[in-house]
Formats: C-alpha cells, structure tokens, sequence
C-alpha cells in the first residue's frame, strides 16, 4: 500500500504598480462675487495645471500558493523537498485573475458639483513671468472611487459672470504627490507640503480656453482642459492629492476661472516672480473636476506546472494526478522516470480552462 505524505510549495507575489494626474491652479486675484466688477484686481497668472494622486503606488497582488495565480508565461516551479512512498501536491492550472477600475470623473469640493464657488480668479492680459501654485485636496473628496485609481486629466471652468476667455498659452510643469499634510495645516513652505512619491506628469505648453457652455445647477461646463501625458497613480486611503503647478511664462489673452475659499476640502498657496519659488501666501484654489480612467486589465495565468522531487539511484518513478482528492484515481502524467540521485522534475503546459489538478510523485516499482 502507497503512503502519501505533505508536499511544500513555493508561494509567489506579483505586484502590479499602476498610475494618474490631476489640475490646480493658484489664484492671481480671487475677489467675492458681489463686487468682483469693481474690485477685481488682475495680477501675473496664476492658472496652472497639476498633476494628481497616483504614486502611492496602486498594487494588485496575487498570491499564488495552491494557486494558479503567477505571472503570464512564468513558470510555477513546485518542489518536493523529501522522499517517500507517494507525496501529493497541488495547483490550479488553467485559472485566470483580473482586476479592473471604471473610469469616472469627481469635482472637488463635491459639494460644488453643482453650485457656483463663492471666489474666482483670472489672469493677465498678454506675456508674464513665472509663477508657482500648489494646492491640496482633502482625501475624503474621493470617497467615490474604489481603491488606488489613475488621474489623466484636471480641468477648471469659467464663472458664471462671462468674462475673460482666452485662449492662453502658459508654459508649464505639473507635479502630482500623495501627501500627509491637510488642508487646515498646508505650509507657506512649498517643498514641506510635497510628498514622497512627487512625480512629473505633464512638462509642456497648454492652450487653455473656454466655450463658457452652460453646466449643472448655476455652474458653466469643466472645458478649460489640463491634460496629462504621465498618469498618476492615487490612492486615497494613503493621503490627500496635492497639485504642484509651476508655470515658466504664459501668454495670450485673459483667461478667468471659478474658486473657492475657505473651504475644507481644498486649498492652496501661490508665489509670482519664479516657477520655483521656496515660499507663496495662502490662495484660493480652483474648483476641479479630475478625470479618473481605469488601470490596464491585468490578467495573470499559470502556464506550466513543474513538478520536482529528490531522486535516488536505481529508482524508478511515476508522476500522477488527479482533479479531486475524494477520489482514489490516479493517472500517469508521464511513463516511469529513472532516479539520478540528483533534483529530477517532469514540465506539464497548462491548458486554458483546464480544471485544477493535484499531484503526486510515487514508487509504483515499474520498468522503464
């Protein structure tokens, strides 16, 4: 009678690390909306688009332990560490794993979706100079994605009260990072609020204009576009998204934008003069709609099974399975094998669909 004893298996993780970019813009002149006409001050621009959340690192991890789950074309190598009568062993060939995100778009503060922000801001007619907005938006505002997402793409839109359109053409450089400061306790400080995983996800020139179309509620449609060529990667849960919009020079016509102030879900600071000014004021960041796509459908398959086993000399082996251990079937996967005192391993392809199979490696003394 054949004895079966415990086979240990390898256990692999596959990580999977994707990313997304997100829009701000710091304000030149933010004035209230009842004497924005008469009080309205235009300093250098102050627009910008930034990068969002993504570095956090999205991480879809499949553990693979009796478990199909191993990188495509990989190998599952499963070893047989002692020798016996019988040892059994088992894998799921065939299986497949994907995960997979939907594409939405969120405008924070959420609850501005509709309504009209109580600020705006606008730039300056003709060429400026450099300047520097960085804003944070608080984490809770992405309450509606579903883990780890990629940011392709911010945009800002008009006020209400037509106004300057553009088209303008700023020079800029967005960063996007996860980071631990909040809105209530952002620094004055650029570089103390920037996170670990600051990433550049756009460095070009931007024409930025707007239909002034009408939109929900009291708003005008998000058509003032901040597209970006790096996706980001953000994961809520690992802080909130901060936007580092650093713009070289900008010129063309006025182009104006909707704000909000003193609201806890987001907030900023900007510095004229240079790109990459150390130190800003407190400003009124833009109401923004970000564009979240899904990562790449991962798909993550075993191809082959390999079954390894310490041989001895002048042994013979047989390498069987079977696809359910409450029966006693066994069938040959291969004719006998002969012992060399050394690792001996049988490779078997596995076939998409297959069902799962459990093996064993026995004595059953045939002759080669």
């Amino acid at each position: 009678m054949e004895s079966e004893s415990p086979v240990e298996t390898d256990t692999f993780v596959i990580g999977i690390f994707l990313p997304i970019l997100g829009y701000a813009s710091a304000q030149p002149a933010v004035t209230s909306k009842t004497n924005r006409k008469t009080n309205a001050m235009k300093k250098n621009y102050r627009s910008a688009a930034m990068i969002a959340l993504i570095p956090s690192g999205l991480t879809l991890a499949a553990m693979v332990s009796h478990n199909p789950a191993i990188p495509q074309r990989a190998t599952k190598r499963t070893k047989v560490w002692s020798i016996g009568v019988a040892f059994i062993l088992a894998a799921l060939p065939g299986a497949w794993v994907t995960t997979e995100l939907r594409a939405q778009v969120i405008v924070v503060p959420n609850d501005l979706a509709t309504n009209d922000g109580d600020s705006f801001a606008q730039t300056n007619d003709g060429p400026s100079g450099g300047v520097r907005n960085m804003w944070i938006f608080d984490a809770s505002q992405f309450g509606a994605l579903s883990g780890p997402s990629l940011l392709t793409q911010y945009a800002s839109r008009p006020d209400p009260i037509a106004d300057a359109s553009g088209p303008r053409s700023p020079r800029v450089r967005i960063y996007a990072s996860t980071t631990k400061r909040s809105v209530a306790n952002m620094s004055t400080t650029f570089a103390e609020n920037l996170g670990t995983n600051t990433t550049l996800v756009f460095d070009g020139t931007l024409r930025l204009t707007t239909a002034n179309l009408p939109g929900p509620g009291d708003t005008r449609q998000f058509d003032i576009l901040f597209p970006f060529t790096t996706p980001f990667l953000y994961d809520p849960a690992a802080g909130n998204l901060l936007l580092d919009l650093q713009i070289i020079s900008s010129s063309g016509p006025s182009i104006g934008w909707d704000a909000v102030t003193g609201n806890r879900a987001a907030g900023g600071i900007s510095a004229g003069g240079s790109p990459t000014a150390a130190t800003g004021e407190f400003s009124s960041p833009s109401v923004v709609q970000f564009t979240f796509e899904p990562p790449p459908l991962v798909t993550i398959r075993t191809s082959q099974v390999e079954v390894c086993w310490n041989s001895k000399s002048n042994v013979t082996y047989q390498v069987q399975y079977r696809s359910d251990l409450t029966t006693n079937i066994w069938t040959s996967l291969v004719n006998c094998v002969q012992g060399t005192g050394a690792t001996s391993c049988i490779l078997e392809p596995v076939v998409v669909g297959q069902p799962q199979r459990f093996y064993r490696v026995a004595l059953p003394n045939c002759v080669k």
